[in-house]
C-alpha cells in the first residue's frame, strides 16, 4: 500500500502516539474513520449521477434512433415520385 511496509506503519503508529497522546488517538481514528465513509459515499453519489446522465443520453440517443427507423419505414414523397418514371 503506497509502497509503505509493516516496521514503517509501526513507527507511524507510535510517533501518533507520541505526539498526540493516548487519550486523543480513538477519538481522530472515528473521525478518520467518518471522513472516509463520507468521502466514500460522495463519490458513490458522483458515480450513480454519472451514469444516470450517461443512461439518460443513450436513451435520447436510441429515442432519436428508433423515430429515424420509423421514418425510413415510411415512404417519403420523393420515393412515390421515383416510382411514377
Amino acid at each position: 500500500m503506497f509502497g509503505v511496509g509493516g516496521q514503517e506503519i509501526v513507527i507511524i503508529g507510535l510517533l501518533f502516539l507520541v505526539i498526540f497522546g493516548p487519550s486523543k488517538l480513538p477519538q481522530m481514528a472515528r473521525d478518520l474513520g467518518r471522513f472516509v465513509s463520507e468521502a466514500r459515499r460522495s463519490i458513490d453519489e458522483f458515480k450513480d449521477e454519472l451514469t444516470a446522465l450517461e443512461d439518460e443520453e443513450d436513451d435520447k440517443k436510441n429515442g432519436s434512433r428508433s423515430r429515424r427507423s420509423q421514418d425510413k419505414d415510411q415512404p417519403d414523397e420523393t420515393d412515390e415520385d421515383s416510382y411514377d418514371l
